[in-house]
């Protein structure tokens, strides 16, 4: 029986943010025409805690900036976010079929769908129930994402530059899970995707509306997050490309294979447990 785990390559750079050395020509699968040649998958992508503020919502879109219900866009610098999943156990051809989630905070410290929370930095109501902003997933090969059509392994998703909150460095989630039919998650895991503490210096404190908080900088960086270690640094936090002004793109890639994971079963929060093939 097989399971799920995370191999991801060592980094290079690549004209769509972050990029990684995983197999010979994939520039068909990457954002932007990115070439990325290596002879095998390397570095395991860790599992990182999903946090307590996973919520299942099941809406399937890339563009994740506003509630589904039509409120308001989040204000931002935009971020166009490409995650390519593989499967290393077969010579690491893209996956396809496989759900991507993502969730993270607003620019002011705050996730959706949260009935309390605290971001500080002057942070007020932190009551956002009836809100889903910043929430979605897709489906590997199968949704088109920010293309004109589906990419093989590839999901795509136009959100915003996180903002910092209280005891954690700056952070989106990521759950890649297999679903059945009627919706259920049958496999899967969680990580994180992190930036550098210089670009998140420099977002913000150069734009809005991340430069209103106090403090404008990030309190909690990468070095003293309690998530991230430095054996994840370079897996687990991503280059990017663009400017304030024009946005910003990140590329994210995942290997899966044959090792069992533990963030399957039922979905709800949190999740645990062990759980069938992925792939």
């Amino acid at each position: 029986m097989s399971y799920l785990t995370r191999r991801q390559a060592v980094k290079a750079a690549g004209a769509a943010g972050a990029a990684y050395l995983l197999v010979p020509s994939l520039d068909a699968v990457l954002p932007n025409g990115t070439a990325i040649a290596a002879s095998r998958c390397a570095k395991l992508t860790p599992e990182l805690t999903e946090g307590p503020y996973w919520v299942n919502t099941m809406l399937r879109r890339s563009d994740v900036r506003s509630n589904s219900h039509g409120a308001s866009r989040q204000a931002g610098v935009p971020l166009r976010l490409f995650i390519n999943v593989f499967n290393s156990g077969a010579d690491c051809k893209p996956l396809n079929g496989v759900a991507v989630d993502i969730w993270h905070a607003n620019a002011h410290g705050l996730y959706s769908d949260e009935s309390s929370q605290q971001a500080a930095g002057g942070t007020t109501g932190g009551d956002t129930i009836s809100d889903n902003w910043l929430r979605g997933y897709q489906i590997t090969g199968k949704d088109r994402g920010l293309h004109n059509k589906p990419v093989h392994g590839q999901v795509s998703f136009k959100t915003i530059w996180p903002g910092w909150y209280a005891g954690r460095a700056i952070h989106i989630h990521i759950r890649v899970r297999k679903l059945s039919h009627s919706g259920a998650t049958i496999a899967g895991y969680t990580t994180q995707i992190f930036f550098s503490d210089a670009d998140n210096n420099h977002v913000l404190t150069q734009a809005s509306p991340y430069k209103s908080r106090s403090t404008q900088e990030d309190p909690t960086t990468d070095e003293n997050d309690t998530v991230l270690t430095s054996a994840d640094v370079t897996t687990n936090v991503v280059e990017v490309s663009g400017s304030i002004a024009r946005g910003y793109s990140a590329t994210f890639n995942i290997a899966a294979t044959t090792a069992e994971v533990g963030a399957t079963g039922s979905l709800a929060r949190p999740t645990t447990g062990g759980g069938p093939p992925l792939s």
